[in-house]
């Protein structure tokens, strides 16, 4: 609470928590990822940033999911309502001062009296003026709270865009991963079908019992049994996408073609501290602060005596020519000054409840730079992880492959029974199936990272519904 008694009339934010270095998380190094406590300049940071993370996607070298993206974060209806609000915050910072600025008002009539022999016509015009004086800084206190709130809300913005990019990236290697795996399933049942009709065709011609067909038959079926599982995912992932989108696909004949998951950039990603108070929803709750702080300094302001000028200028003839010469027009100017007596105690209980409210801005902060961190620091050790993992699988695909190739062999030579054929088969099959996901795996632990670090918004347009028509005035 030391820090909100530094708050007076003239606004003073409060100093916020610094993220740990990135020597002191408790974390992995994956391939491809360096760290940095390098006390580099803040422009210098922010460069390096932008480097890393302005469309970070495009190191992938996905066309299809190039025009997928560009696509949804034009066309995303939870975007555009994001966008939406930042335009009415910006309207609201235009009206926010409009109450210290002079107020000016005319009206003018005529009105009739009398009787059918003696008729009067009488017309009348007035002009009021009225200004309420800033004595105190309460219309800069205004002004600058509006401002914070239209930029929390361009940061809420921003960090829509973030988590949509993550969201269509994940969904779209979902997709790819779904026909990956359709179409080694399809190649499982080939392989297996051939299995089974080598075990019937020795089967019926005496050679081998009916217990190495019946277990050709179940293998071959149980992998038939995962191919519509598969389908489902690849056709769940197509509607995802298009509901991200809007409804609508231009792209959806290249998404239905099967091909490859993507590539990860072989960039590497240098990582410090600093990035993680760039994240939009950390820079959200930073200007929440602000915007708390700027509250608490109008709480004060509202216990201060008020001055207001007022003036008016009136005129009343029975002739409209006469209405506004000098004898017919009168002008009156009064000043007002005003202050509050006692009102039970409101006012001095809402200053301590925007004091209450600013210390919880600051424990929010606090906690979304932990969530950061933690966020960063999970990602990071899932993408070692599965990092680790990939060279594993890799080496088990290759033991597998050759495996399975001297198994065909000995089974024709009359060194191996079926059954030992038939395992062969099934870690071949496995080893391909498992690499395949982790890699999926591996693709999703560096959405998650680039996600964590705030990756995504830098450089984007902003909706055609956020157009800046509002900005705030003098």
């Amino acid at each position: 609470m030391a820090a909100l008694s530094a708050c007076s009339s003239q606004s003073t934010v409060p100093e916020t928590q610094l993220p740990r270095e990135v020597s002191e998380w408790q974390t992995a190094t994956p391939t491809q990822v360096e760290y940095s406590d390098a006390n580099a300049g803040e422009a210098e940071y922010d460069s390096q940033s932008n480097e890393q993370l302005v469309h970070w996607w495009e190191g992938w070298q996905d066309p299809v999911l190039n025009e997928l993206l560009e696509e949804v974060l034009e066309n995303n209806p939870s975007l555009s309502s994001a966008g939406i609000n930042y335009q009415i915050s910006l309207l609201q910072a235009g009206i926010s001062t409009s109450a210290y600025r002079p107020k000016g008002s005319v009206s003018a009539g005529v009105s009739e009296s009398g009787n059918e022999k003696d008729h009067n016509t009488s017309f009348n015009a007035t002009a009021n003026v009225s200004w309420e004086l800033d004595l105190w800084g309460t219309r800069r206190a205004e002004r600058e709270k509006a401002e914070a709130a239209s930029e929390r809300n361009l940061s809420e913005l921003q960090a829509a865009q973030v988590s949509l990019i993550a969201q269509v990236v994940q969904t779209y290697i979902k997709l790819r991963n779904a026909q990956q795996n359709k179409l080694l399933t399809e190649q499982a049942i080939e392989l297996r079908q051939q299995s089974y009709d080598l075990a019937r065709w020795q089967h019926d011609a005496g050679i081998t019992t009916e217990l190495q067909q019946a277990q050709a038959l179940t293998l071959l079926k149980q992998t038939e049994a995962t191919l519509p599982a598969h389908a489902q995912a690849e056709l769940e992932a197509i509607q995802q996408l298009q509901a991200l989108a809007g409804g609508k696909l231009s792209n959806l004949e290249q998404l239905k073609n099967h091909q490859e998951l993507p590539s990860a950039s072989e960039l590497p990603l240098v990582i410090h501290a600093d990035l993680l108070r760039q994240r939009p929803d950390v820079l959200a709750k930073e200007l929440a602060i602000k915007e708390q702080t700027e509250a608490l300094v109008l709480s004060r302001h509202a216990r201060y005596p008020s001055f207001a000028l007022s003036g008016s200028i009136s005129s009343r003839s029975q002739d409209i020519s006469d209405l506004f010469s000098a004898d017919s027009i009168v002008a009156s100017i009064a000043a007002n000054l005003s202050y509050l007596l006692f009102d039970g105690g409101q006012l001095r209980q809402n200053i301590k409840i925007q004091q209450l409210r600013l210390e919880q801005s600051l424990e929010s902060y606090r906690s979304a730079l932990l969530t950061a961190e933690q966020e960063v620091a999970g990602a990071l050790t899932a993408l070692d992880s599965n990092q680790r993992q990939q060279t594993s699988y890799q080496q088990a695909l290759e033991s597998a492959e050759l495996a399975a190739s001297l198994a065909n062999m000995q089974y024709e030579y009359g060194l191996l029974n079926f059954s030992e054929l038939l395992d062969a088969q099934t870690s071949l099959l496995n080893s391909r199936s498992s690499l395949l996901n982790n890699q999926s795996a591996v693709l999703n632990s560096w959405v998650q990272l680039y996600r964590s670090l705030g990756g995504g918004w830098q450089g984007l347009e902003l909706p055609s519904y956020a157009s800046t028509v509002g900005a705030t005035s003098e």
